[in-house]
């Protein structure tokens, strides 16, 4: 037989242990795991359909709200979608496919009822949402069509509390609430 140079790691022969001595440690919970029995748990106590919440909690534990805002953002965004989808893109004013929710003050900076305000959302298309470097360029014929659909001081009214970040702080059941609307509300447009 020829030596390869290494020696073997167990040189005495390995003892049994009983089968009681074996640790029952429960494998460690991934975050994605946490997330998914705490969202399920709030779908039990508030009675609310499965939603996908991937926008909110995701560089850190979730909480419960984070849960309940990515779950209304779901429903918010899919009710500015059903209820623009026969408009042109709020930007540009040209057809396209498939809309996205877009907001006129962004969603940083701002307060949360600014964020999920009706008005501050409309329907645009993938290219003028996604204007990350543009510098804001969509944002002017954005302007100028909100001034025509809901006039020049709602206009006004946004770009007022635009970057004030309020301190307003919703807690779990105004989440519910407004989901629970937002959910009536597709409802009827799907019916149309």
């Amino acid at each position: 037989m020829k030596r390869t140079g290494f020696k073997r790691r167990f040189t005495k022969p390995m003892k049994r242990t009983p089968l009681a001595r074996v640790s029952k440690k429960k494998p460690k919970k991934t975050a994605r795991a946490k997330k998914m029995e705490l969202k399920r748990l709030l779908l039990e106590q508030y009675g609310l359909p499965m939603l996908p919440c991937s926008r909110y909690g995701l560089g850190k534990a979730p909480t419960r709200t984070d849960i309940l805002k990515g779950m209304l953002w779901y429903i918010f965004s899919l009710f500015i979608r059903l209820r623009d989808k026969k408009l042109p893109c709020i930007s540009c004013g040209e057809f396209c496919g498939e809309l996205q929710a877009g907001h006129f003050a962004p969603v940083g900076g701002n307060d949360i009822v600014l964020c999920f305000d009706e008005q501050n959302v409309n329907g645009e298309c993938p290219t003028c949402n996604a204007d990350f470097q543009g510098g804001g360029w969509h944002l002017v014929g954005m302007r100028k069509n909100l001034i025509t659909k809901y006039g020049i001081e709602v206009v006004e009214s946004i770009e007022k509390r635009k970057g004030q970040k309020l301190a307003i702080k919703w807690d779990e059941q105004d989440y519910v609430t407004r989901i629970k609307y937002y959910l009536n509300e597709c409802d009827k447009l799907n019916e149309e």
